[in-house]
């Protein structure tokens, strides 16, 4: 007999930004889910992506009965919202025919003949109490030894592995290596589990690290730079055997009916819009459209509200879903970074960081740089709170 489950993870519903989208997503997974006939629903974390509004967490009660109705549910804690801090709480509680499990701690679940090992994101104290980064990775290294003990008593049972966290070499959706301030563990572990499959989630980009090892990714888009194609991974275990030839597991890739985001630069030159030679209208159609136009300084770079209004309408007549229009002015000339140590304010800092490290994509600055000021506001703002 064979066991099937669906894993997913990073749906950041989110009231204020994509709502729609999202949701259809993870209704269109709920119904794909009961249509392959499964017999798990793992969410593998950042179910919202702020704290719970009563919009979103309604959204996800019904959903969840509606799995719980179906087969059982495994709610895992990620990094977004408050999911370590009991905001997943409410949704443990729903009734339906089968049981929700929730794991906001590092633990071992067995029910029927299946043991599932969890590691949840992990709590800020956590990080305190392991120190540096090679106290975290032995932490980690640890935990895993004994979830494998665990594995080893348990042969005749279909084994799992889910976690929310960064892994070394991992990387996103623009292609780049995972940078930042998260929790990233060693892959070394990951490979000896003693797992039928080990399902990850937290990285948006859908990627495979040896035979077992999968980040599901996001389910829906959530940023301009996610251009690849999103939804879930269909595991199916056929028998409990781990076996050499990886041939008691197989993944495939449930594709989500997500909305295309599509970012183009243009340049606005002799009254006209110059886009890039291989644009095609047909690619805006239905999707989120965002055009940062660039235009010369001084009067004549200047835009009317007619010129705005005419290429507005030329945009919509492609039929996006969204379209957003940002005007960049070019600069002047040349502008040479400001070293590091001579860098005064944080935006200044971070320019100097780029020049040395490379700039991100225009969008992802602006929100970098966004983001940087609304921080810094609130510290000069707080000075007492330092």
């Amino acid at each position: 007999m064979s066991f099937k489950l669906a894993h997913a993870g990073d749906f950041h519903l989110d009231e204020d930004r994509y709502f729609a989208d999202t949701a259809q997503c993870i209704e269109w997974f709920v119904e794909d889910g009961v249509r392959q006939a499964i017999h798990l629903f793992v969410l593998d974390g950042d179910l919202t992506t702020y704290k719970q509004t009563i919009r979103e967490r309604k959204f996800w009660v019904d959903a969840i009965i509606r799995m719980a109705d179906h087969a059982p549910v495994l709610l895992i804690a990620g990094n977004h919202g408050k999911e370590l801090e009991n905001d997943l709480y409410p949704l443990a509680k729903v009734k339906g025919k089968h049981r929700v499990f929730l794991c906001t701690e590092p633990e071992f679940i067995r029910f029927d003949d299946i043991g599932i090992a969890v590691f949840p994101y992990p709590r800020k104290e956590e990080f305190a109490a392991a120190g540096e980064n090679d106290g975290q990775a032995q932490a980690f290294i640890e935990k895993l030894r004994q979830f494998n003990e665990q594995f080893e008593r348990r042969q005749d049972s279909y084994r799992l592995f889910f976690g929310h966290f960064g892994v070394a070499g991992a990387r996103v959706s623009s292609g780049q290596p995972l940078v930042g301030r998260c929790a990233e563990f060693p892959l070394g572990p990951l490979l000896h589990l003693r797992a039928q499959y080990v399902g990850l989630s937290h990285i948006h980009w859908r990627q495979q690290f040896g035979p077992r090892v999968w980040y599901a990714g996001s389910l829906s888009r959530c940023d301009y730079s996610e251009t690849e194609d999103k939804g879930y991974n269909l595991v199916t275990l056929n028998g409990p055997e781990l076996r050499a030839d990886g041939g008691d597991l197989k993944v495939e890739f449930r594709k989500s009916p997500t909305r295309r985001m599509v970012e183009m630069q243009g340049v606005f030159h002799n009254g006209e819009l110059e886009l890039p030679d291989n644009f095609d209208p047909l690619t805006l159609k239905d999707s989120r459209v965002k055009i940062v136009v660039r235009v010369k300084n001084g009067p004549d770079g200047l835009l009317s509200r007619e010129q705005q209004e005419n290429l507005r309408e030329r945009l919509l007549a492609a039929g996006p879903a969204e379209l957003k229009i940002k005007i960049e002015h070019e600069p002047e000339g040349p502008a040479e970074p400001v070293p590091v140590a001579a860098a005064h304010s944080a935006e200044e800092k971070l320019r100097a960081y780029w020049a040395i490290k490379g700039t991100p994509a225009a969008g992802r600055q602006e929100r970098l740089l966004a983001k940087l000021a609304g921080l810094e506001t609130a510290v000069l703002s707080n000075p007492g709170n330092g």
